[in-house]
């Protein structure tokens, strides 16, 4: 049986690169090349009058019209949960053959790359089906991450931390002073967990 306590690496893991976010979106911008690529997803284009009018109504035009723009995240949260997937499958690959419970490797790393794929896929949804903002895409799929993750570990504790991580990432504003103060909330829960008494017993790790 692996270690009571090993879930505060993941909460650690969040709160540092939320960290990171932030020092990123404090440094100085440079230009955009991309243009509106860079704020936000394009949800939807109407194509009208194409082979049937030209400029004011006339015979072979195309007209294009952008009708929504979901704004994109100000803070990297795509790029952070990315790194954190890596860091906690790594964490765990090690926790677990510590506790001489090494999992298949091959099933280990088809759900660390689905993990992976499903960061994006998510984001993408949560644009282009609910029309949610960049700013509370992101910590949505965090708390979603220690959703699952409670669920594995199955841990109430775990349930509630990723409700006060949502509920003080959107209420704190802007979006970097919500991610420090979430950040802190991480860091507290992570301290909590390492500083508390093990269900089974004491630690002898």
């Amino acid at each position: 049986m692996g270690s009571a306590r090993r879930y505060w690496f993941p909460l650690a893991a969040l709160g540092f690169a939320q960290l990171v976010m932030v020092v990123v979106d404090l440094m100085p911008d440079e230009p955009a090349p991309i243009g509106q690529f860079a704020t936000g997803y394009q949800l939807s284009q109407s194509l009208s009058g194409f082979g049937t009018g030209g400029v004011g109504g006339g015979p072979g035009s195309m007209t294009a019209v952008a009708v929504d723009v979901v704004p994109s995240a100000t803070l990297g949260w795509l790029a952070g949960l990315a790194g954190v997937v890596l860091a906690v499958a790594a964490w765990y690959w090690r926790e677990l053959r510590r506790a001489g419970t090494p999992p298949r490797p091959g099933r280990f790393l088809l759900g660390t790359l689905g993990a992976l794929a499903a960061v994006p896929l998510l984001d993408l949804v949560g644009a282009l089906q609910f029309r949610l903002g960049g700013d509370l895409r992101g910590p949505l799929l965090a708390a979603l991450g220690l959703l699952l993750l409670a669920g594995y570990e199955r841990s109430r504790f775990l349930v509630a931390v990723a409700a006060v991580f949502v509920l003080v990432t959107l209420v704190f504003q802007p979006p970097s002073t919500g991610a420090l103060a979430a950040a802190g909330v991480l860091f507290a829960a992570a301290f909590a967990v390492l500083l508390g008494p093990r269900p089974d017993g004491p630690d002898t790790a």
